[in-house]
């Protein structure tokens, strides 16, 4: 299974243009979604009034094929377009793995999730799964021995949870996740 590289770009946007960036941020993404490697995308907006902050979340399967992306001739041009809608600088970090699950570009205001909002949260969905992934593999495999069966019920969980279940938890419960207080 190969790395997955993840950008994360907070992108600070001016009263009234949100529909203009919106809509642009959809075209981009269109452009990128056809580049070798691109996996998906995610748009959240934060509750963190009066910035109006969207947060968006590329993933590619690897760096290198980020980089082919992030020197696009579209991309570029995006991120010249880009001054029009914004207020102040864009601010981007790149992380590997699952560490995107509960993280924010840094901030002027910080907000760090809780830490009893990201147990919990993970629980919810690895609780189900694990029961779930072990009844199925119970079911496929009867003859394997109980370490074979949970090494591929944690292969195949671990997979789930990077690129399938926790992007998408964290953004449904990116208000909550990201709260203040």
């Amino acid at each position: 299974m190969k790395n997955q590289f993840t950008v994360v770009v907070s992108h600070f946007i001016k009263a009234g243009a949100e529909k203009l960036f919106e809509e642009g941020l959809k075209r981009v993404i269109q452009k990128a979604s056809v580049y070798e490697g691109y996996q998906s995308s995610e748009i959240i907006k934060t509750a963190n009034e009066p910035e109006q902050e969207y947060i968006l979340l590329i993933r590619f399967d690897t760096e290198p094929n980020y980089k082919v992306w992030a020197n696009s001739e579209s991309r570029n041009e995006w991120f010249k377009a880009l001054k029009a809608y914004t207020y102040k600088e864009s601010t981007i970090r790149y992380e590997e793995g699952i560490e995107f699950w509960f993280t924010v570009p840094e901030r002027k205001t910080p907000v760090s999730p809780k830490k009893w909002k990201m147990a919990f949260l993970t629980w919810m969905v690895i609780y189900p799964a694990v029961l779930t992934l072990s009844t199925v593999a119970t079911l496929m495999f009867p003859t394997f021995p109980l370490f074979l069966r949970m090494l591929i019920v944690s292969m195949t969980l671990v997979s789930l949870m990077t690129y399938i279940i926790m992007p998408n938890v964290t953004k449904l419960f990116a208000k909550w996740i990201f709260k203040k207080g």
